[in-house]
């Protein structure tokens, strides 16, 4: 019982640090939850837009506005806490005239996710260059682990493709081995499962900009789509009577 009391002590404290008021929370574009429970898709995608993306981590916005603009059926949902980037995607997004098909949502991901968003609601997943953590004491405060493909599972369509890139090569085997592990998720590159050229419609993102520049090599591009099987779909299914 301690350990249970101590547990939601512990979410309520950070759900306070992550939802604290900050200037940039009144900007437009920024959606931020007001109770820990998912929020309505009516405020995650305004315009109904048939197709929806999440990004973790949207840094300058480059990535998510680049798409918006190839793509008028799409909206876009994506986790950011850094008040410059926030304010740059916005103003990024606002000369393109996509931020009514953009949202960001000012909250630590790591510490809530699937919490706040509605069940089976994206048909993309994009995380581009997050933290490798490369000192091997430090390994397990990396975003793509063990736990991850089940975090996300229950957040995506059938189907929906999920977009890796990481500039570190051991991160890189990581998240091979992590999504190889994962029943209801197929690689869908050929050997060795990872691409050392951006793919094909992908924009580029300042990230791999400073890679390039700095480091002077390619980043690892990674592809991988949700296929859940019988027993995933159940528990969706347990999962969206949960919410109605």
């Amino acid at each position: 019982m301690r350990f249970g009391t101590d547990k939601f002590a512990l979410q309520q404290r950070l759900w306070h640090l992550a939802t604290r008021p900050r200037p940039v929370h009144k900007l437009e574009g920024i959606l931020l939850p007001t109770a820990l429970c998912p929020l309505a898709p009516e405020a995650l995608f305004p315009g109904g837009s048939p197709k929806r993306a999440l990004e973790l981590g949207s840094g300058w916005g480059e990535y998510a506005v680049e798409c918006l603009q190839a793509d008028p059926d799409l909206s876009w949902v994506a986790f950011e806490i850094k008040s410059d980037r926030l304010r740059s995607a916005l103003r990024r997004a606002r000369r393109a005239g996509v931020l009514e098909r953009l949202r960001l949502i000012p909250v630590n991901f790591g510490w809530f996710l699937e919490q706040i968003l509605p069940p089976e609601s994206f048909d993309r997943l994009i995380v581009n260059f997050p933290d490798p953590w490369p000192k091997r004491r430090h390994r397990k405060h990396r975003l793509i682990g063990p736990g991850f493909p089940g975090r996300v599972s229950g957040l995506l369509r059938p189907e929906a493709l999920v977009e890796l890139a990481t500039d570190h090569g051991p991160y890189a085997r990581q998240m091979l081995r992590v999504f190889g592990q994962a029943v209801d998720f197929r690689n869908i590159l050929p050997r060795p499962g990872f691409r050392r050229e951006r793919p094909a419609g992908a924009p580029g993102t300042r990230f791999e900009q400073l890679t390039r520049a700095e480091k002077g090599r390619a980043a690892y591009y990674l592809r991988f789509q949700f296929h859940p099987t019988e027993a995933a779909e159940k528990e969706l299914a347990d999962t969206r009577a949960a919410h109605k």
